[in-house]
């Protein structure tokens, strides 16, 4: 399955369901009107997650138009822009369409983490490190998941800022921070940056110990004979 197909995250009527309305009391009409947002959410999505992200972006452009105060239209929506035309995310010329989007979402519902985590990735993929990193750091007061994945990409937007020290500090919080690998390979990284070798070596034979992905594991050894470590 293509990078594409595992990590887009779209928000289908089950979820919506609960997320737009939770437990609330609907009358007749309005619980009518709720049934056809969804199937049609539904339609949306599933049209989306079969790959015709063009013809999904279109229902979900009209349903914007008839229900313009949804916030699951506006993150599905942002999410179909961040691909292109072969599928493939964070390319193509639709990324700060789906920054808007991901706004407008958020302009609804500020709490709505999963949308604020996706508008910092955009932002960094598009080069704007300092919106990047705020709403990084948002995400990461949210905690869970998103939040520990946000702990990582802020850190590698302070790297690219110069920043390795603080962005190690980020990392280094927390619990068993030494086995997970993803974290252990950029310490070893941002120990390099600091110019602190003997750290650096620790932390890669730490990261061949953790994980078995040849490729992976021979970005390890060849940062450790440069560091002569290996």
């Amino acid at each position: 399955m293509s990078s594409a197909g595992r990590d887009a995250r779209f928000l289908g009527a089950a979820l919506a369901a609960a997320f737009l309305w939770g437990a609330t009391a609907l009358d007749a009409a309005e619980e009518a009107e709720a049934d056809g947002f969804l199937a049609a959410l539904d339609a949306a999505v599933e049209t989306a997650r079969a790959g015709d992200r063009a013809a999904a972006s279109e229902q979900l452009g009209e349903l914007i138009e008839q229900f313009p105060g949804e916030v699951a239209v506006y993150y599905n929506l942002a999410l179909t822009y961040e691909f292109d035309a072969d599928g493939n995310r964070y390319r193509g010329d639709n990324l700060n369409l789906a920054a808007t989007y991901y706004q407008q979402a958020l302009a609804l519902d500020p709490g709505f983490t999963p949308a604020r985590f996706n508008l910092a990735v955009i932002w960094h993929k598009l080069g704007y490190a300092v919106e990047a990193e705020r709403e990084y750091r948002l995400v990461m007061q949210e905690g869970g998941e998103l939040g520990r994945r946000a702990e990582i990409n802020l850190a590698l937007v302070l790297k690219e800022r110069g920043r390795p020290r603080e962005a190690a500090v980020i990392l280094t919080t927390g619990d068993e921070v030494y086995d997970d690998v993803g974290r252990v390979r950029l310490l070893a990284l941002l120990a390099e940056d600091a110019g602190e070798p003997g750290k650096a070596i620790r932390l890669w034979k730490r990261a061949l110990a953790l994980d078995d992905d040849p490729t992976l594991n021979a970005l390890a050894v060849r940062h450790l004979q440069t560091l002569r470590g290996y």
